[in-house]
């Protein structure tokens, strides 16, 4: 009986893919340690605080650039995976539309480099041709990431991994020989150049399942994207501006450099997250908008929270057990004051994975309206809780801050759609 259990369960698709993830999140993890180690000897917390707002920024960019269509690309070809005619047409209007937006962009990040340099850098130094080049690398950059969400949406998971995998090695040593040979320069330039490489591998990939041909432009076959776009573009511009927020109100309040520790934290905080946001956007968002029963979607959040959560706990727990030697080793001993943080972001993380799943329903169920309210709760509870709290708690304020929220965030989510199933079988019931 244990036999075929074990072959059961060796057989599954979420076995596959669980496996591959880890396997893309340990290679993540061993180039994001090389990295940050790099940084850290090369850049220092001062460096990283510069980094971070570059990181932020590009982030609101992308998904503003790209209206947020990310999500909604995955539910809609996953929806429609037997209709391979109806996605080409989809995915050619929509490259068609995604170009004449890119070029504006870029013309727009090449006219206002200036600008665009004083914000993020106010006084400390001046760089306008790293905008120069990320005028011409970032339309490649957000079309990566339209071509990896047409192949998750077609269950390509292997490849969206491997896309990972790649994308990490190569990220390490374009940033190794940059930062090396010009310091801080190199660093932001890396952020900029590493993710427009992927752009040919992900498209060579999408040009072997789908056939890209000029069509008649029909605005209607894009057109559902813009209810996902509302939601998905709202949390991706304001969750780096409140990142970026956050960071500033703790640079006027505690000073740049721990400002830089506070950075230092998010980069820990966002490799242990790939593992749970990898795996959820990747297989339970196209899973969730495939099933329409919703005893089907039940027993999906149900696998999530049995097969992926409990992992998720045990990996925080050895990140917090061994974080007095790993700090160092991933950074140097000038970090060492991490030690003491560290334990309020590890709990907001783990509330903030387990309420991922719920997250997904928003997109999958098309939820506009509750999404921007709860979106808009968390944001002003985070930023709301770290602006009242750094008087008394200093630096930690922002980890509490995080935590906080999201203990009010995921009880609204779990109230919420505990109403919304509950209303949703008693019309299916009636009907």
């Amino acid at each position: 009986m244990i036999r075929e259990i074990w072959q059961k369960y060796k057989k599954s698709e979420f076995t596959t893919v669980a496996l591959l993830n880890t396997i893309g999140i340990v290679v993540r993890l061993v180039t994001a340690l090389c990295s940050a180690k790099l940084l850290a000897l090369f850049v220092g917390a001062s460096g990283m605080a510069y980094m971070g707002n570059l990181r932020n920024m590009l982030a609101s960019m992308e998904a503003f650039t790209s209206f947020g269509f990310a999500n909604g690309i995955v539910q809609y070809v996953a929806s429609h995976r037997e209709d391979k005619a109806l996605i080409e047409r989809f995915i050619n209007v929509l490259l068609r539309f995604m170009l004449g937006v890119l070029l504006v962009v870029s013309l727009l990040i090449l006219l206002f480099r200036n600008e665009l340099n004083h914000y993020l850098f106010e006084e400390a130094f001046s760089m306008p041709s790293l905008f120069i080049c990320l005028g011409f690398a970032f339309p490649l950059q957000v079309l990566n990431g339209i071509w990896v969400a047409f192949l998750t949406g077609l269950s390509q998971f292997k490849k969206v991994i491997y896309l990972n995998v790649i994308g990490n090695i190569s990220g390490l040593l374009i940033t190794f020989y940059l930062v090396y040979n010009q310091g801080l320069n190199g660093a932001l330039l890396a952020m900029v150049i590493s993710p427009a490489v992927l752009f040919f591998i992900s498209l060579y990939w999408v040009k072997n399942e789908l056939k890209l041909q000029w069509q008649p432009f029909d605005f209607s076959l894009i057109k559902p994207l813009f209810s996902y776009a509302i939601m998905a573009l709202f949390s991706a511009v304001v969750s780096p501006l409140c990142l970026l927020w956050v960071r500033k109100l703790l640079m006027k309040h505690t000073g740049v450099e721990l400002a830089g520790l506070w950075e230092g934290i998010q980069r820990i905080s966002s490799i242990y997250m790939l593992f749970i946001t990898t795996l959820a956007f990747t297989y339970f968002l196209p899973k969730l908008a495939q099933v329409k029963d919703y005893t089907e979607k039940k027993a999906v959040i149900r696998l999530y929270f049995k097969g992926v959560l409990p992992l998720f706990a045990m990996g925080l727990l050895v990140v917090y057990f061994t974080r007095s030697w790993m700090i160092p080793l991933i950074f140097d001993h000038s970090f060492s004051p991490m030690v003491d943080l560290l334990h309020w972001q590890l709990v907001g993380d783990f509330i903030k994975g387990a309420g991922l799943i719920y997250g997904l329903l928003f997109y999958t169920e098309r939820l506009v309206w509750p999404y921007l309210i709860c979106e808009t709760l968390f944001f002003s509870c985070f930023y709301g809780f770290t602006y009242f709290l750094i008087p008394y708690f200093n630096i930690e304020a922002a980890t509490l801050g995080h935590t906080l929220a999201y203990i009010i965030y995921s009880c609204v989510l779990v109230v919420y759609f505990s109403w919304y199933f509950s209303r949703s079988e008693s019309k299916n019931s009636l009907t």
